[in-house]
């Protein structure tokens, strides 16, 4: 079969490193594999066109592996051959890997890792001496690398699902889930790619929040979602537990205010000491489609012009996705905003 025909090759190396390092070689504070993918990983995101003409190829991306062994913020830094789709195809399958972080002192720490993956060419089983002969390929999963999510579990869904055992130990933990997508936008048939540590309930407690999620029906194209997969990452922070730290992880916004925006904005005082270039920092509560609520200036340069009051009148533009790629919920949480204003007179007095 086909399928049997198509080798994986994923290699490792820390940027920086120039060639992959292997095993032996290895720091031991280096990131390292929790998961590969298979080859049928590799089948479910191979460029439909490069497939069907039986081409291979090779990528490497560039990822940061988070202190849960999530990877994210990945691009691709190499891609043969060109234009093949090689590149788009890792990056989708980058969400199906799972990595132990490095080690700093004992804790775990983010990472920048560059991985080559090889898209091996079937080899062709020759039918006469006229054309190569080909099983035909087998039905490919869609595999999708990042799901705007409407709707997502909150701060207090993850907190009531916190399984007892863990609660009373006072044990972090974190999970991957592999899950469909299905025809109403929610998600079902979850199964476990990952659970760290075992044998506290982490997994059973990630999937009781399945049906928090909710997302698109249709993809970009306008093609049905329904039967595609999705890999779901889930952190369960302890540090949450006693509600001291009940930050969001990295924010992704979904909506950022524009130039006009700011300029509306800009406080009168500011004109008229023409100071136009400013930074805020203000820490907000997120609430429900991941807007922001309760906006508190924390720092503002310079000083008594206005500027804090201004960033607080400019968070109704932002929005945040309601679940991060670590596996954090937004809603509930906290984000602290940094706002650089950097307008002309021009801008300022078209407000």
């Amino acid at each position: 079969m086909l399928k049997s025909q198509l080798p994986i090759l994923v290699g490792l190396a820390i940027v920086g490193f120039g060639a992959p390092l292997l095993a032996a070689d290895k720091p031991s504070s280096s990131a390292d594999w929790l998961k590969r993918p298979t080859s049928e990983d590799l089948m479910s995101v191979w460029p439909t066109e490069a497939l069907r003409r039986s081409i291979g190829g090779k990528a490497t991306i560039s990822c940061t592996v988070t202190i849960q062994g999530i990877l994210r913020a990945c691009q691709v830094v190499a891609e043969t051959p060109p234009g093949a789709g090689f590149g788009g195809a890792a990056l989708t399958l980058s969400r199906q890997f799972l990595m132990r972080p490095a080690r700093e002192n004992g804790k775990p720490v983010e990472t920048v890792v560059s991985i080559p993956i090889n898209f091996a060419a079937p080899r062709p089983e020759t039918g006469s001496y006229l054309a190569p002969k080909f099983d035909p390929p087998q039905k490919r999963d869609r595999v999708y690398n990042r799901i705007p999510w409407k709707r997502a579990p909150s701060l207090e869904d993850m907190l009531a699902a916190y399984p007892a055992k863990a609660r009373a130990a006072k044990v972090g933990g974190s999970v991957s889930l592999d899950c469909r997508l299905n025809k109403t936008g929610g998600i079902s048939g979850c199964d476990i790619l990952r659970e760290e540590p075992r044998g506290y309930g982490f997994a059973a407690a990630a999937r009781s929040m399945k049906d928090r999620f909710s997302g698109p029906l249709v993809d970009s194209r306008g093609e049905t979602l329904a039967s595609a997969r999705v890999t779901l990452a889930f952190v369960f922070p302890a540090a949450v537990l006693d509600g001291s730290a009940a930050g969001i992880g990295r924010p992704e916004w979904t909506a950022l205010p524009s130039a006009a925006d700011m300029a509306a904005v800009m406080p009168a005082a500011a004109v008229k000491a023409g100071a136009y270039k400013a930074r805020v920092v203000m820490e907000c509560q997120v609430v429900a489609e991941g807007a922001l609520s309760g906006c508190v200036a924390k720092t503002e340069t310079p000083l008594g012009l206005g500027y804090g009051d201004a960033a607080i009148r400019l968070s109704s533009a932002f929005r945040l996705s309601v679940w991060t790629d670590e596996g954090l919920p937004a809603i509930g949480g906290k984000v602290r905003v940094p706002i650089r204003f950097d307008l002309d007179m021009t801008t300022a007095a078209a407000r």
